[in-house]
């Protein structure tokens, strides 16, 4: 189906136009795939934030860091109105992870190797990848939230869109590699 699509911007832009450089460059199935994964990996993890963090809110839950902080700590006076944000973006975060890993291996990187030895080493350099943009998602957030009164889902979007692009990058290029080798 992306072939058709190009084929039908070719027709409406010559290929040796800067447009059309640019479609043959970006319009890929790789890249519209990664984009669609991408797109149900925020769903998912946005639906699990806010379900979780609905949850938190009728149970009365104030966060991990309000519970295991000393009350006359600086850092509950930060947290004042509650960390409950933070341990349900974790929670999105894991459900998301697991989701964009299977979605990443099979439809867009076309990974179809479940031998340990292939997919173990996916794994591992995909939940590396994903710890780190876990830190820059929990920096953003608490940078945004807490610091400057951001809302917590506009919030969560802009990390997001940040996140999107570093593991692109990272699945691209160090994680799900072409490799004559694999099967």
């Amino acid at each position: 189906m992306i072939e058709k699509i190009r084929e039908l911007l070719f027709r409406i832009f010559k290929k040796e136009s800067f447009i059309g450089k640019l479609i043959d460059k970006f319009f890929t199935k790789e890249i519209v795939s990664y984009i669609f994964f991408g797109v149900m990996t925020t769903i998912v993890n946005l639906a699990v934030f806010y379900v979780t963090k609905r949850f938190f809110a009728a149970i009365g839950w104030n966060g991990v860091f309000n519970t295991i902080v000393p009350e006359n700590s600086k850092i509950v006076e930060l947290f004042s109105g509650g960390s409950e944000y933070l341990d349900a973006n974790l929670i999105a975060w894991i459900a998301g992870v697991v989701f964009a890993f299977v979605t990443n291996k099979l439809f867009v990187f076309e990974s179809k190797s479940w031998r340990p030895s292939v997919a173990g080493k996916e794994f591992t350099g995909f939940m590396g990848a994903r710890i780190f943009s876990l830190a820059v998602e929990m920096l953003g957030m608490f940078v945004m939230v807490t610091l400057l009164n951001w809302n917590e889902l506009i919030s969560k979007l802009v990390v997001g869109f940040i996140v999107i692009i570093i593991n692109y990058v990272f699945s691209k290029v160090l994680i799900f590699k072409k490799s004559k080798a694999r099967t």
